[in-house]
């Protein structure tokens, strides 16, 4: 099976968020209404898929990072919702990859309830600046 790698890239918006449709494992699939969100090539090999797929996790984490208001949208939970996990052979390795990187990543230490902290006062401010905007702008 010969890998081809997706381009390692940033995602960071300019004025407007970058679509997730633009990572590499999202695709509008025909006659479906939304952009399925794990789309992977047929895999012959375990290993390359594993190795593919945890690229793909490195996509995701760069994009998520790079568009903070992401997570609202529950990005992980519908590639989740459309990883078909009783698949069996080669393709199991690009979800296995996919995976344990996010959990790789999980573990690394941070100050979670820092973190926490951090994430209430930027909605706390977003929140009040949203209240102060004029709404009667003619």
């Amino acid at each position: 099976m010969s890998v081809k790698y997706p381009s390692r890239r940033h995602y960071r918006p300019n004025l407007k968020p970058v679509p997730y449709q633009e990572l590499p494992f999202a695709a509008r699939l025909p006659g479906c209404p939304r952009v399925h969100c794990w789309q992977v090539p047929p895999a012959d090999d375990y290993r390359q898929a594993y190795l593919l797929g945890r690229e793909y996790a490195g996509h995701f984490i760069q994009y998520v990072q790079d568009n903070p208001d992401v997570p609202r949208h529950m990005l992980l939970a519908r590639i989740a919702g459309d990883v078909d996990f009783s698949v069996e052979g080669p393709e199991q390795g690009y979800w296995a990859g996919f995976f344990a990187l996010i959990e790789q990543v999980l573990i690394l230490p941070i100050d979670i309830f820092g973190y926490i902290d951090r994430i209430q006062l930027r909605e706390e401010t977003l929140h009040r600046s949203m209240r102060k905007q004029p709404t009667d702008i003619e």
